[in-house]
């Protein structure tokens, strides 16, 4: 009995012991109140806390969330200029969606050609022969006995003469002008026609005394046919020249652009025109 006494003592003495035990640790294991305004961590959220912290895609990988919209850089000021109206979209970095609208002018610009200036040229000229219904033509008084034949280009192309007019003299009452005066003409000449612009001029000189030494024919009218190769007789136009005119050998020149020029062409005339 003494024995089974003693045993009951022991295991009370040691209950105690292990009773003040358990009452010390759970008294230094109570955290310290918070501060005000901040919750307490939860045991899940201690244990994030205390592990490594991870960057970038790593850290988007291991939670499961996506990664961060990267941000589309604008175009260039140079490349919105070659088109017109063009949209260049940017691409906001939080929300994944974004608009802009940029605009410019087309790259370049030119001024348009005005009317018919291509057909206002030399070598269109020299393809295409003057109308009638595109001339007008007068002879002037030049001084003394000249007369100058003046050839207009009224039309809306330029176009191409004969080197020179188709004259001859003779008298308006005549039915017959197989008799007719022909005037020289300069020899040797050749080349291209005559190239008229639009609302330009060429001049051809006739001298009514021409080389001296004549008997002289009476003559009251001058016939001009201004581009004889490229139009029928029927275009032949007929200017007076007074009564009483008497005309050996007429000469007549190119045409020129201007009179002064036309009269030097006329000096050279020595042989008859056909």
């Amino acid at each position: 009995m003494r024995v089974r006494t003693q045993h009951r003592a022991l295991l009370a003495a040691t209950t105690a012991v292990l009773a003040l035990g358990l009452t010390a640790c759970n008294g230094s294991d109570k955290a310290a109140p918070a501060p005000a305004g901040q919750t307490t961590p939860t045991a899940g959220q201690q244990a994030d806390a205390s592990a490594p912290a991870t960057t970038g895609g790593g850290a988007a990988a291991q939670s499961g969330g996506s990664s961060e919209t990267p941000v589309k850089t604008p175009a260039s000021a140079g490349a919105a200029g070659k088109t017109t109206g063009g949209t260049d979209a940017s691409t906001d970095a939080s929300t994944g969606t974004g608009s802009g609208t940029g605009s410019g002018t087309s790259k370049g610009s030119g001024t348009a050609k005005t009317g018919n200036s291509s057909k206002n040229t030399e070598e269109y000229a020299y393809k295409h022969p003057c109308a009638m219904t595109n001339l007008t033509v007068n002879v002037r008084q030049g001084g003394g006995s000249l007369r100058v034949i003046e050839v207009t280009n009224k039309g809306a192309t330029a176009c191409g003469l004969d080197l020179l007019p188709a004259v001859d003299l003779g008298l308006s009452t005549s039915a017959d002008r197989s008799g007719n005066i022909h005037p020289l003409v300069p020899s040797g000449i050749g080349g291209p026609d005559h190239a008229l612009l639009v609302g330009t001029k060429a001049y051809a000189v006739l001298d009514l005394a021409g080389k001296a030494g004549g008997t002289g024919k009476k003559v009251d009218e001058i016939n001009v046919l201004v581009s004889p190769s490229h139009m029928p007789n029927a275009d032949t136009r007929n200017f007076p020249i007074g009564a009483g005119a008497r005309v050996a050998v007429p000469k007549l020149g190119l045409y020129r652009d201007n009179v002064a020029d036309a009269t030097a062409s006329m000096k050279q005339a020595d042989i008859t025109q056909s």
